[in-house]
């Protein structure tokens, strides 16, 4: 378990920047967490308190019931071989071959060549590069590179990862690879994944839970899916707009929409689903239970790992009362639901 409690970070003398401001999380064993914001948020900084590579101004840092904020320097280098790090621009050593770099943490703290060499070993099958052992980084592409640094981040056995924007600088299908290989190493060896990332569609891919920070301050966090389907703070719901479209189609923009209803208005309404109730009949339960026709007008769905989520716009056609009942009915579903405004209806 990792616990962050208060965590504020403070950068300069008479101008001072607060990079963090109060930043508490609980992270559990063995989960894939990630942290999303964009350029300036406070995440890499804060990614940087939990293995204290930057101190905290104030707050605790425990990592199984261990304070690392209260430990010395000696302890904290213990502790750190407890944590592994891959960063966005993979910081390689050029002068040394894939199979050195790898072994470069396990030389550090003095393990014998022959504990190296199957040790390394073992990482490079892991990793996919054991044909590459003997190349120069130069000699790589991104996504070797980046398999490189995951490969040496794991060669001191630890509990945690932490990735700084560690696809930032990869194209989508070796990013999609390189998160296929962090899954499969959480599957395998319950490593906790922290995940720091300006990118939706990385958290989507991968993330259990996900925290948005905004500011130094956490905004929302929970379950991806949830926060997802149902964004609340401003940068949220910015993200969700990059990997999906909840924009009013731009026909539907064109019709007229007002936030009034009148007699020769319909009612538009948003709907947004998860999990096993995406596939309940919705639509034909409001048609069958009142005297109103309902037209859809865009719909999507899609999928968080193994978890089922959708939008629909649609408008309730009918009586003003009715399209009224109507929509209280669908605010008592398990389903989140917001009247977009009324547009004439055709006749």
């Amino acid at each position: 378990m990792i616990t962050l409690e208060n965590i504020t970070k403070t950068y300069g003398g008479k101008t001072q920047v607060h990079a963090l401001k109060g930043i508490s999380l609980a992270i559990e064993d063995g989960e894939i967490f990630g942290i999303i914001g964009k350029s300036g948020a406070g995440k890499s900084t804060l990614v940087r308190c939990i293995n204290m590579l930057e101190k905290p101004t104030s707050g605790k840092v425990i990592i199984d019931d261990k304070e690392l904020t209260a430990m010395n320097d000696s302890q904290l280098r213990a502790e750190r071989k407890n944590i592994g790090m891959i960063f966005q621009h993979f910081n390689l050593l050029s002068s040394r071959t894939v199979f050195d770099n790898i072994a470069f943490p396990l030389e550090l703290i003095g393990a014998s060549k022959e504990g190296i060499q199957k040790k390394v070993a073992d990482l490079l099958e892991l990793v996919g590069l054991t044909d590459r052992q003997f190349n120069y980084p130069s000699q790589l592409s991104g996504g070797q590179k980046q398999r490189v640094g995951i490969a040496r981040a794991l060669a001191s056995d630890p509990k945690i990862l932490l990735c700084d924007e560690a696809t930032s600088a990869l194209d989508p299908q070796t990013t999609k690879s390189i998160l296929e290989l962090l899954k499969d190493i959480n599957k395998r060896m319950g490593i906790t994944i922290i995940i720091i990332t300006h990118e939706m569609a990385v958290v989507k891919a991968i993330c259990n839970r996900v925290a948005v920070i905004e500011g130094g301050v956490i905004k929302e966090e929970g379950r991806v899916v949830d926060v997802f389907t149902n964004p609340t703070s401003q940068t949220m719901k910015d993200f969700v707009k990059s990997v999906i479209n909840m924009e009013l189609p731009e026909g539907v923009a064109k019709m007229g929409v007002t936030d009034q209803p009148a007699p020769d208005r319909d009612m538009l309404v948003r709907l947004r689903f998860k999990g096993a109730v995406t596939n309940d009949p919705v639509v034909a339960s409001i048609v069958r239970k009142f005297d109103v026709n309902v037209s859809v007008l865009y719909g999507n769905i899609d999928y968080i790992q193994d978890e089922p989520f959708g939008y629909l716009i649609i408008v309730i056609i009918g009586d003003m009362e009715l399209q009224a009942k109507a929509f209280q009915y669908i605010k008592k579903l398990p389903i989140g639901s917001e009247v977009l405004g009324y547009v004439p209806r055709n006749n």
